[in-house]
């Protein structure tokens, strides 16, 4: 394949991602729930989250007070093909949780977390790039120290 395409397909992959993210943060659960594969696994806090159906019902139960914000860094997507990727990448994470949907910005805090993630993504029929699985590894968080 050639260079151009290369960096599309990187791209295209790149952009799957952030907009994973971006939807989680959102919170617009629906999205989220499509950016994974029907037979997509995400190892999501001990638990794994299987498929669309898998991720809606894990979102489900968050809190309605809950904000995020996942910032997403040192992303390296290598394509094996031009239809399977994988990609790396940390994830800082700050977390609000109040008893409420807030109206406004929340207070800042400390950061909750960074993570070394690794995904496997598989081009669809579509041209989309959902994850097939998502792996997370902490490597330092709050509730270490």
């Amino acid at each position: 394949m050639d260079e151009i395409r290369k960096a599309a397909l990187i791209t295209l992959c790149a952009q799957a991602i952030a907009r994973f993210w971006a939807a989680l943060d959102a919170p617009d659960h629906e999205t989220v729930a499509r950016s994974m594969a029907p037979a997509g696994v995400w190892h999501r806090q001990g638990k794994a989250l299987r498929g669309p159906e898998g991720v809606r019902a894990a979102l489900a139960e968050r809190p309605a007070g809950r904000v995020t914000a996942h910032m997403v860094q040192n992303l390296v997507v290598e394509l094996a093909d031009e239809n399977t990727a994988t990609a790396r990448y940390l994830s800082l994470v700050y977390r609000h949780d109040a008893d409420r949907a807030p109206e406004g910005p929340v207070p800042l805090g400390d950061a909750l977390s960074i993570a070394a993630v690794s995904d496997r993504l598989r081009r669809g029929a579509d041209g989309a790039w959902p994850v097939v699985e998502r792996r997370s590894r902490p490597v330092f968080s709050a509730a270490a120290g």
